[in-house]
Order: structure tokens, then C-alpha cells, then sequence
């Protein structure tokens, strides 16, 4: 209450124009603002010159080029020959293609080199991103023949359904390449040839049956994707139809992937449990007979 009184006499005190430090004459007087210009103090002159930069300045100053043209020159090289021979250069390697030969020594000691080309871009991305790991996942599909006590129905019913997706995928490739070389045939100039800007060679590694019959999609699905390029330059494709054929390869060639690891990931734990009996002293069915 004290406080509250205290703090009311000193507002009044100091709202008395008699202890203001001036007094107005007259209400004309009175500054409308009533503010009080602040003192702006002038900036110092620059000590060192403004284009040196101190030491361990975390920017540079990069000079404007004299003039800007209008496009980059590029150096002038010959173009590729249609089909031209790529045997000369050694092939190239699939990225961690040395698990696979791991995995051929660790089971039946030896695997299949086989060489290729490919043209397109998105086969070889295919291969170079997928092979490897698609090969591992058919090859342990392969080995569970070994596992004794495995269900043989279900390691059957996977390889049977890898062979009818690989048959499907075949099919799907096979009547686009065919329907394009109608095309080409009846439209195309007997001229015409078509030249890649970075054909490769490829070497692979073969650890399973299974894998031999994936990388002959790839190479299918390369030669149906070159004679789409050829169709596409000469006009007899529209631009959206291009597109949707090679949605359609991916999607093809992505769905045989896909199930590989699915069918693997079944197999793999019926052969865990089967482990886990051994390990347990369970008998197992009598149904571990090879196929």
C-alpha cells in the first residue's frame, strides 16, 4: 500500500511542468513530436585499403570476367562408328563384383566370366547397380538345396515363379522389339545408322543358373532400348510414347529384382527355423531330398 502510494507521488512529481528543465510559453511552442534528435556519429575512415582483404578472411573477392560469350566451346571430336568394335578396351566390372567370385569359391569353386556391350544408359545403371546384389540373392535361393530338411515345396514354388517372371519379362521386351522393327522397317531410311556417344563393355560374373537367365534380360532390354533410341531420332516415336516404353523396361526389369529378394527372404527364414532345430535337437521332415 506504502509502495503503491510512493509511486503515485513520484508520477505526479514529474508530470508538474515546474520541474520540467524548460517551460512553454504558449500550446504554438510545443513541439508536435516532442522527440529529441539522436546524435549519429560519422563513420571512421578505412584505415587499410577496402581491396585488401585481412588474413584468414573466409571469402575472396573473384574479379568479373572482361567479356561473356554467348556459348562455351567445346573441343571438336570424331563421332563414334556405328557398332563400333569395343573388344580392343578391357571390360569393366561390376561395383563389389569380387563378393560374387567369393561366393562361387565358397560353394562349388568356380564361376562364368562372360562378356558384353552395352549401349544404353539405363541398362548399364541397371547392371552396375543391381547385378551384384540380384546375383547373391539367386545364388542363396541355389544353395538352399543344400539345407537338409528344407521344405522342397517352397524353394520350388520360388524358382518357379523367378522362371515365370524371367519368360514374362522376355515376352515384354521381345514384343516391343518387335513392333519397333516393324516400324523401322517400313519407315526408316536404308541409311540410317545409329551410333552411341559411350558404348561399354561389361564382364560379368555367373554364380547361379538363375543369374545367367537375369543378365540375358539385360542384354535384351539393352537391344530393345537402342532400337527405341533408333525410332525416337527419326521421328516414328512420339517423345510420351518413348517415355512410357521405357517406364515400362524399368518397371520390368525393377519387378524381377524385387521379387528375387522377396522369394529369398521366404527362403531364408524357412532355413533359419530348420537351423534353429538342428540346433535344438528337433528332428526334421524326411522331405530334404535334392530336386
Amino acid at each position: 500500500m506504502e509502495f503503491t502510494l510512493f509511486i503515485g507521488q513520484f508520477a505526479a512529481r514529474c508530470l508538474r511542468t515546474s520541474d520540467l528543465p524548460w517551460k512553454p510559453s504558449t500550446e504554438a511552442d510545443v513541439d508536435v513530436n516532442n522527440t529529441l534528435q539522436p546524435a549519429i556519429a560519422e563513420r571512421p575512415a578505412p584505415t587499410i585499403d577496402s581491396t585488401v582483404l585481412p588474413c584468414g578472411a573466409r571469402w575472396r573477392r573473384r574479379g568479373a570476367a572482361i567479356e561473356t560469350h554467348e556459348h562455351v566451346e567445346l573441343p571438336l571430336v570424331d563421332a563414334p562408328e556405328p557398332g563400333g568394335d569395343t573388344s580392343r578396351t578391357p571390360p569393366q566390372l561390376a561395383p563389389r563384383d569380387a563378393e560374387l567370385w567369393l561366393l562361387a569359391r565358397r560353394t562349388q569353386g568356380a564361376a562364368l566370366r562372360l562378356d558384353f556391350d552395352l549401349c544404353t544408359s539405363l541398362v548399364r545403371q541397371v547392371f552396375r547397380r543391381d547385378f551384384v546384389y540380384v546375383s547373391r540373392q539367386l545364388h542363396g535361393l541355389e544353395t538352399s538345396r543344400r539345407v537338409q530338411g528344407l521344405d522342397r515345396a517352397c524353394l520350388s514354388d520360388a524358382l518357379a515363379a523367378l522362371q515365370h517372371r524371367t519368360d514374362d519379362v522376355l515376352a515384354l521386351l521381345r514384343r516391343i522389339a518387335t513392333d519397333l522393327d516393324a516400324t523401322l522397317a517400313s519407315h526408316a531410311p536404308a541409311s540410317a545408322r545409329l551410333a552411341f556417344a559411350r558404348p561399354a563393355r561389361f564382364q560379368a560374373t555367373i554364380v547361379s543358373p538363375t543369374a545367367h537367365r537375369y543378365l540375358a534380360l539385360l542384354i535384351q532390354a539393352d537391344e530393345t532400348l537402342a532400337r527405341l533410341e533408333m525410332a525416337w531420332l527419326l521421328g516414328l516415336v512420339a517423345a510420351a510414347h518413348r517415355s512410357a516404353l521405357l517406364s515400362d523396361c524399368r518397371r520390368a526389369l525393377h519387378g524381377f529384382k524385387e521379387l528375387a529378394c522377396q522369394r529369398r527372404q521366404v527362403v531364408g527364414e524357412r532355413v533359419r527355423e530348420v537351423n534353429a532345430r538342428h540346433r535344438d535337437g528337433v528332428p526334421t521332415g524326411a522331405n530334404d531330398g535334392a530336386d
